[in-house]
């Protein structure tokens, strides 16, 4: 039996490796599986179907495209207009009754059909300089923001503290601001020590080494070069024998800090105990999160701050920088360093170096609060927003 609801996917995120990406394959494969009264179709370009593992349920509309989405809509915010055109064109000509864009990063226009819009963060609000590289990209990604929010029948966030802040700088009513909080992936667990022992040796660490793990984007507003300076201060203050492991693209289509993480490396003189894997799959990283003697994510900004969740997912005590979402999905089960300031990290590790006590209720504190986020909870929270967008909600 053929259902009355058919929902539309913006599903060109969805072999992108950051967060966006994440929360579409995430969120909408649990959507999928859950709304089974309602018929999703994925909207994909060609290349990208290609590699995409789309959920069974879903049906697929493909569009070709003369460039990749998930690089296009990245550090320079642009599309070519012809691409943006054929996308609109296959949708108007679908008719469904609302379309869903997970991420307002691959937006784009059309007409004839209800649409819901995902505000993850006000990152390129607050840090232009440290998320687009060019005022035209700045320009870009502001118009395309406005027409998104305008155009929206129905808009959410991720976290109650990005919904305070989105609807505070740009003047939406909270309450026509949904919240669909991420959560972390499956794969995202304590891994067997035999596995363990396998990755670490992969990334060039001994059996038995400590280590700190950074495990994110390597851009500007991530802060990296912040938990470099505070790794350098634990080296000189003693002969402790603990490595660095920061682990992530090195060639981002987004903006990205390589080249600077590299060079505060060399002036730092710690080469000799960072290392800088690239990126890891998602198995690598969950056996690194097991491994770590603590996580440290140094953000100076996050819209929910999924790191440290699936950090803490895996078992692994976490060190954050003192931001709104941290606070939110970790609570007291962290330990919270002012972002710019590499001094209070490094007393903040060295507390966790020497207490094992501290390590261990860090950890099974910050594993029983990861629990509480799922996938299918962020699933149902968007069905919500998604049937009052198909009902004739407000515009928000």
């Amino acid at each position: 039996m053929t259902s009355l609801t058919r929902i539309g996917v913006d599903a060109t995120s969805w072999v992108n490796r950051r967060g966006y990406g994440r929360f579409a394959r995430n969120a909408i494969g649990r959507l999928v599986a859950l709304d089974g009264d309602t018929t999703y179709v994925l909207v994909i370009d060609e290349e990208s179907a290609r590699t995409a593992e789309l959920p069974p349920g879903a049906e697929q509309l493909r569009v070709s495209l003369s460039r990749v989405p998930s690089e296009a809509a990245s550090a320079d915010s642009f599309r070519p207009p012809g691409d943006l055109v054929r996308l609109g064109a296959a949708v108007s000509r679908a008719r469904f009754d609302a379309f869903l864009f997970p991420s307002v990063y691959t937006y784009f226009p059309s007409v004839r059909v209800p649409t819901v819009v995902g505000l993850h963060d006000l990152i390129a609000e607050d840090f232009p300089e440290l998320t687009l590289p060019s005022r035209r990209s700045r320009v870009f990604w502001g118009v395309k923001q406005q027409l998104a929010v305008r155009l929206a029948r129905r808009l959410f966030t991720v976290s109650e503290a990005a919904r305070q802040e989105i609807s505070a700088r740009l003047r939406i009513p909270a309450e026509k601001l949904a919240v669909v909080p991420e959560a972390p992936d499956p794969v995202f667990r304590a891994r067997p020590h035999a596995e363990v022992e396998r990755e670490l040796t992969a990334v060039g660490l001994a059996a038995g080494e400590p280590y700190l793990l950074y495990a994110s984007g390597i851009s500007p507003h991530k802060n990296v070069e912040t938990l470099l300076e505070a790794y350098a201060s634990i080296r000189r203050s003693g002969p402790i024998a603990l490595k660095l492991v920061v682990a992530g693209a090195l060639d981002d289509a987004f903006l990205s800090a390589a080249d600077s993480v590299r060079a505060r490396i060399d002036q730092l003189e710690i080469g000799d105990g960072v290392l800088l894997p690239g990126f890891v799959s998602d198995d690598a990283l969950a056996c690194l999160y097991t491994g770590a003697t603590a996580v440290v994510v140094p953000s100076l900004a996050e819209g929910f701050g999924l790191p440290a969740v699936e950090a803490a997912a895996c078992g692994a005590p976490v060190v954050l920088s003192d931001i709104p979402a941290h606070r939110e999905t970790m609570g007291d089960e962290a330990l919270f360093f002012s972002a710019r300031d590499p001094d209070e990290l490094s007393e903040r590790i060295l507390r966790l170096l020497g207490s094992d006590m501290l390590r261990r209720s860090l950890a099974e504190r910050g594993h029983r609060r990861a629990a509480r986020f799922t996938w299918d909870a962020s699933a149902e929270a968007l069905r919500d927003v998604l049937h009052s967008a198909v009902k004739g909600a407000p515009r928000g």
